[in-house]
């Protein structure tokens, strides 16, 4: 969404990321939560196990540790972390010999998978476009901080997991689907994020030593 050429706000679903959540799930992987690596909630839709019920994948402890640093190096999953993740090398699961086994198991169902979220996702943004309520969001948001809010970007990831969440990372916020296929609720996350960028530059304004708006994505200006 734009204002007046001078902020916006980029919401993306990397397919990287995609791949990495349903190889989570599909292994039933538990990974260790950090600032970098989210708890984030099972994928909705649900991804279908590996293994049939009974068996069991062996590996699973090591996998989860190498899952939360590849998703802590990838993240926000650009073009070369996609690249990491396909066949034939796996070439960002090089040293991860557990997580890769894995990775070969399922790529296939992981791409399926990923192909019907992308459909969801359209549908989702069809039916709740959001552009012209943004745009009075921000004319709201700078009337209560009583000045313009300076031309920033924020790039937000959403991603298909169960319930309307929202995480914060150092590299950018997550929101889920849910979140963003209700208005009302997103519209709300989102006039935090505006607040928070108003008030962080206005306190860089009068002196104060401050960083980028908190929430601010890699592409953030």
């Amino acid at each position: 969404m734009r204002s007046g050429g001078r902020w916006g706000v980029r919401l993306v679903m990397p397919q990287a990321l995609l791949l990495a959540l349903h190889l989570r799930d599909a292994a039933g992987l538990r990974p260790p939560v950090s600032a970098e690596v989210p708890d984030l909630p099972p994928l909705d839709p649900p991804a279908r196990p590996l293994v049939r019920a009974g068996t069991t994948l062996g590996g699973t402890t090591a996998a989860a540790a190498q899952w939360a640093r590849w998703w802590a190096g990838a993240f926000p999953g650009g073009p070369d972390a996609l690249t990491s993740l396909l066949p034939p090398s796996f070439p960002g699961l090089r040293g991860m010999p557990e997580l890769r086994g894995l990775a070969e198991l399922g790529v296939d169902e992981a791409v399926a998978w990923a192909g019907r979220v992308r459909r969801l996702e359209a549908r989702v943004l069809a039916q709740t476009p959001t552009a012209l309520f943004e745009t009075t969001l921000l004319a709201r948001v700078e009337r209560e901080l009583g000045r313009p809010v300076r031309a920033f970007s924020l790039d937000v990831v959403v991603l298909p997991v169960a319930g309307a969440g929202a995480w914060e990372t150092p590299a950018g916020p997550v929101v889920s689907l849910a979140l963003r296929a209700d208005r009302d609720a997103y519209l709300a996350w989102l006039r935090e994020q505006l607040l928070r960028a108003g008030r962080r530059q206005g306190a860089a304004a009068g002196g104060a030593e401050a960083g980028p708006a908190e929430g601010a994505g890699p592409g953030a200006g």
